[in-house]
Parts: structure tokens; C-alpha cells; sequence
């Protein structure tokens, strides 16, 4: 029987595709600079294909293809991406509750232990107690504030022995096969899988990487769970 639910906050919880949209516009200027003629769409296409084939990171992915065998280049490019990439979350990013997530943790806060279980940086989770979201779980922290990050098995064994509950007794909950899914299922949790956002787009690239349930939003969890109690008994 499922005890804790881990959710990840980009993406089931929070909307980053404008994050991800400015990561784009700057790749796409920033290539243009050095030279190497890009349009938006293109570069899309290129992340889109990256992301199908189970690139970590789909933009550096790309970054390579588009500057190999240049490893100098590649690195200095990478590195200005980096620095747009922490300046934008420092100083620019909103970040957006996606409709219906409250009301959706809301509903499971009666039923399971809530965790988060999010690549985030500590700030976030001001955002999440300003919206009236962080009062639903138990473990309150971030991956900042945590000192690990998916996909490390570290990450998921932190909050489980924070909560007191055995990997075969939680569900991990996340939008990527490579950060969520693989790394629950390793460590013996079930997963579901949210299909919003770029990685929505993931395919699974071996048996480990597919879901135990598949859905489209939080407002389907509650269903989700509840089968894995049927399987149960």
C-alpha cells in the first residue's frame, strides 16, 4: 500500500515552459553570434529530437552537434549558457502554478504523506508557501536546500528516511523518464508519469524507463494511486 507520494515540482506542480522558451531565445542568439546560423524553429526541432532520444540535457546535446569537434568552443558556449541560465532564475523567472495543482494536492493531503521531490533552488519553496501549496507536505525541501539532485539514488534515500517510509510503501511522480522515473524504479518506488512540458516528448529507452501509470495532470493522480491499492489487495 502506497504511504508517501514524492512529486516533482517542475513541471507536475509548477509551468516552466516559459523557462525553457528564454533558455531557447538566448541559445538561439547566442549561436547566431558565434556565426552559426539558427532559427527558433530549428533549434526546436533539434531539442525536440535530442529530448525523444533521451539526452540529459537536450541543449547541450544540441550545442555539441552544431559546434563538434570543437570541445573549447563547446565548453566557452556552455558556460555562457550556464551563466544565462542562473542570471534568468536569479532576476527574471515567475514561476507559474499550473491550474487545477492546488486543488489536485489538496485532495491527496488527506490521503498520503506529500513530498517534494524537485531540482529546484530554495526560493521556490517561498513561491510554493506564498500560493498555499507547501502546507500539503510533510518534506519540505528542495534539492538546494538538500545538498543532491536527481537522478542520485541519495536524493530519493534523504526524503524516504525523512518520512520513515520504505521505498515499496511510496510513488514517485514526475514529467521525465531520465530524473523520475528510472531513479524510483532503481530504488524500488513505484512511478507515474505526468505528461506535460518538453518531456512529455521522452521516450522510453529501455523497461526501467517506462512508468507504472502514466497521466496528464495532478487531477489524476487520486485515480492512479488507487489502482496501485487494488493491485495491492
Amino acid at each position: 500500500m502506497s504511504k508517501a507520494v514524492l512529486i516533482d515540482v517542475g513541471g507536475p506542480i509548477l509551468d516552466e515552459d516559459h523557462e525553457y522558451a528564454a533558455w531557447d531565445s538566448f541559445l538561439v542568439d547566442l549561436l547566431v553570434r558565434e556565426g552559426i546560423g539558427i532559427t527558433g524553429e530549428e533549434l526546436a526541432h533539434r531539442v525536440l529530437a535530442a529530448t525523444r532520444r533521451g539526452e540529459r540535457n537536450p541543449r547541450l546535446a544540441v550545442l555539441w552537434e552544431l559546434v563538434r569537434p570543437d570541445v573549447e568552443r563547446f565548453r566557452r558556449l556552455k558556460d555562457e549558457l550556464r551563466t544565462f541560465q542562473r542570471r534568468h532564475l536569479t532576476e527574471e523567472y515567475v514561476p507559474r502554478l499550473r491550474p487545477g495543482a492546488k486543488e489536485a494536492l489538496a485532495a491527496l493531503a488527506d490521503r498520503y504523506v506529500l513530498a517534494l521531490a524537485g531540482n529546484q533552488p530554495a526560493r521556490i519553496v517561498d513561491y510554493l508557501r506564498e500560493v498555499g501549496v507547501l502546507r500539503f507536505f510533510r518534506w519540505q525541501l528542495v534539492s538546494e536546500e538538500m545538498g543532491v539532485a536527481k537522478p542520485d539514488p541519495l536524493f530519493f534515500r534523504i526524503i524516504l528516511d525523512g518520512l520513515g517510509v520504505p521505498p515499496a510503501e511510496a510513488v514517485m511522480v514526475g514529467d521525465r523518464l531520465d530524473h523520475d522515473v528510472l531513479p524510483a524504479k532503481l530504488f524500488g518506488m513505484r512511478a507515474v508519469r505526468v505528461l506535460v512540458g518538453p518531456y512529455a516528448e521522452q521516450i522510453p529507452i529501455s523497461p526501467l524507463h517506462c512508468p507504472d501509470r502514466t497521466i496528464r495532470s495532478l487531477s489524476e493522480l487520486p485515480a492512479a494511486l488507487e489502482d496501485f491499492h487494488c493491485e495491492a489487495r
